[in-house]
């Protein structure tokens, strides 16, 4: 989330929502790292959401935020390198001033890695893409073209932003996916639910991945792919992975984990096993905070102006302790109490009888403040 997510908000909203929105990512990064401790992390695109849109100075700002957000850990690998349509744009409305600075900062949005004798392939499918500008467009493609004649030798694994071409009616996601509709199929301004059917058996044929992972919808699905290499009838399974935040759509936003095993790499074995990882539930502090004030609140508000009604009701029901019991005798008989001493802890709970504006507007801002610096203790986002 970034200005540009919500223009027409209210600048105080933009800036809590930020803070809660920083702070469910900041948590959860050092929660997965420190728990988890993965080898290497793939981010998959739309690392901003107006970034394909910012100048320059609005953009380092979010850079910065971004790295500070999720810093690289040492002794891992973080790649983040793969654009996303809000990072630059998708295909012939690329822009192309913003895919030159996100290659600047972040690294080639094409490239290879060998990890746990695997070679993960990313590649820039929202480029290859572009059917207008073939200075874009041939970038991944070349890339594409290199990687085929090459041939690794270790299973491939390839991520890309913008999912496959798929059939939903045939291809369905799978239970684990939250909304109950079809995968949609459909485009936009600076947008495509999926790469073109043309493209995508292009990349199957030339990458030949046993698995795909690609972002974009938010929501996750799992297909299968059909598609021919030389001749050789093979099938990839994919992945559209779950996003991250908690304001994009879902209720229980999640991380993808792969696991490789691939000792002797003799090609008959499955090397890979991968899980979805849910995240904490990002509203459960939200409806506590909430849930509180509104308790408070009521109670300032029954205090201040129905004061008569809450001093009867308090002076009933005033905790009564062995403090308040009569001890003159050392045989005195516990059950009897003293109406003095009762008297008086009743009285220590009793507001004014008379209604006060001012006690209403001092309470409310005592309360505002109190939650506020508890807010901003916990919603650092550091």
């Amino acid at each position: 989330m970034d200005p540009f997510s919500y223009p027409s908000r209210p600048s105080i909203i933009n800036w809590f929502t930020r803070q809660i929105l920083d702070n469910y990512h900041t948590r959860n990064w050092k929660f997965f790292h420190d728990n988890m401790r993965p080898d290497s992390v793939f981010f998959l695109g739309d690392l901003f959401d107006g970034g394909r849109n910012w100048e320059i100075d609005e953009w380092m700002n979010e850079y910065e935020r971004f790295n500070s957000i999720f810093p690289k850990k040492p002794g891992h690998l973080t790649v983040a390198s793969l654009p996303g349509n809000h990072d630059i744009g998708f295909g012939n409305t690329i822009v192309e001033t913003s895919l030159e600075r996100f290659t600047t900062f972040f690294g080639d949005p094409s490239s290879q890695w060998t990890v746990g004798n695997h070679t993960f392939v990313l590649l820039d499918t929202i480029s290859l893409s572009h059917r207008d500008n073939v200075n874009i467009s041939s970038v991944p493609r070349d890339f594409m073209q290199r990687f085929e004649m090459s041939s690794p030798k270790y299973p491939r694994v390839l991520l890309t932003h913008v999912p496959l071409y798929r059939d939903p009616a045939e291809q369905t996601c799978g239970p684990i996916r939250e909304s109950q509709k079809l995968f949609p199929l459909i485009a936009g301004d600076q947008y495509q639910t999926v790469i073109d059917e043309d493209l995508s058996q292009e990349v199957l044929s030339a990458v030949q991945p046993k698995i795909i992972f690609s972002g974009d919808d938010h929501d996750y699905c799992h297909i299968k792919h059909s598609y021919t290499a030389k001749n050789v009838p093979k099938v990839a399974e994919e992945i559209t992975v779950k996003s991250c935040a908690m304001n994009m759509g879902i209720s229980m936003p999640a991380v993808q984990l792969i696991s490789l095993y691939n000792p002797e790499n003799d090609g008959t074995k499955t090397t890979y096993k991968t899980n979805i990882c849910y995240l904490p539930d990002p509203y459960k502090p939200i409806i506590l905070y909430c849930t509180a004030l509104g308790l408070s609140a009521f109670i300032i508000l029954w205090m201040t102006l129905f004061p008569h009604s809450f001093n009867d009701v308090v002076a009933r029901r005033v905790p009564i302790t062995n403090s308040d019991i009569a001890s003159i005798l050392p045989i005195t008989n516990t059950s009897v109490l003293s109406m003095q001493s009762v008297k008086y802890r009743a009285a220590n709970w009793k507001v004014q009888k008379e209604r006060s504006f001012r006690n209403l507007i001092l309470n409310t801002l005592v309360l505002l403040s109190c939650l506020f610096l508890i807010f901003s203790m916990f919603y650092k986002g550091k």
